[in-house]
């Protein structure tokens, strides 16, 4: 009899409404496959835990699900090995790596928020400079920029701003926030979300979608918004395989199936992603229009700039 092999999946923790469906229908299309072993935590954890594992000798992650910095990263490091789908001409370009180590397997956005109940829309800020308002004194929530042992997305969120605004009008949004306008910290996005339902400030600057839908779907009360200076930053949920799982015939099946329609269908259900396959809608207003023709953020230049963008928040003292 011919030995099965098993996928191991890492995946962050936001996938967690829509994976447990996503891995029943990868078995009842492939009935011969072994169920897949899945485990997800913060992208900075898994991370962590694959590192180890490989120096280890130990078993690890055949397939990764996460945030897309983290798939630049991971590709960065030599992490990842190569899958040639055969569906990768069903997808603009810029939705897969032109080396096929990464594929977009959704869109999610960051973006700013507030809590409805505190603040009516007339309220909020419109420039950037707006947030250098007394007004917003111990009014305002962000992911930590310097300290998050979780995850950066935040810190991505800011340095995309910078190329939206320019150095100047970011320089002096970042002097209020590290003085007369210091937000509120938290390590977690969702520990962030929940202080903002909870009433411990009022706007959010730094809430990624995944997060915030739960939120929003439990009935609490918040809602995203953009600004010019500030827009929603899209960006991908991405899949690649772990160098480890080269020859792991059902990990490279699993991926494959991450992109058919089925999947993204099921994709399209999960709040706060919406799906990458062209023709395959959300099954729930996602707040954010996309197209192939938007630019995606963090792309590889965007890493590049990080480590300046992260030496301007320790400067200032940000938290």
């Amino acid at each position: 009899m011919e030995k099965l092999e098993r996928t191991t999946i890492y995946a962050s923790l936001g996938l967690r409404p829509g994976i447990s469906e996503l891995l029943w229908a990868f078995r009842k299309k492939y009935t011969l496959e072994e169920f897949p072993v899945y485990l997800d935590d913060h992208p900075f954890q898994l991370y962590e835990r694959i590192k180890a594992e490989m120096k280890n000798g130990m078993k690890t992650a055949d397939l990764v699900l996460m945030p897309h910095y983290m798939l630049l990263r991971l590709k960065s490091e030599g992490l990842l090995t190569t899958h040639d789908s055969r569906q990768a001409d069903a997808f603009p370009k810029k939705f897969y790596d032109k080396s096929m180590n990464w594929f977009a397997a959704g869109v999610t956005f960051m973006s700013l928020a507030y809590n409805s109940k505190l603040l009516q829309e007339e309220d909020l800020p419109a420039t950037l400079d707006d947030f250098s308002s007394p007004k917003w004194r111990g009014s305002l929530g962000l992911q930590s920029l310097t300290a998050s042992r979780v995850g950066n997305l935040g810190a991505q969120y800011l340095g995309f701003i910078k190329k939206v605004v320019g150095d100047k009008k970011w320089s002096r949004f970042l002097k209020s926030l590290a003085h007369q306008n210091r937000p509120k910290a938290f390590d977690c996005i969702d520990h962030l979300l929940q202080g903002l339902v909870d009433g411990e400030f009022r706007l959010a600057l730094t809430v990624y979608s995944l997060a915030y839908f739960r939120e929003k779907t439990a009935g609490s009360p918040v809602a995203s918004f953009e600004i010019d200076d500030a827009p929603r930053m899209l960006t991908f949920t991405s899949a690649g395989l772990i160098r480890n799982a080269e020859e792991n015939a059902s990990a490279h099946k699993f991926l494959e199936f991450l992109l058919t329609e089925d999947a993204q269908k099921i994709i399209a259900s999960i709040r706060g992603i919406a799906p990458t396959r062209p023709g395959v809608l959300t099954t729930y207003p996602f707040e954010a229009r996309y197209s192939s023709r938007d630019a995606f953020h963090p792309d590889e230049s965007d890493l590049e700039a990080m480590p300046k963008v992260m030496e301007t928040f320790r400067t200032m003292k940000l938290p």
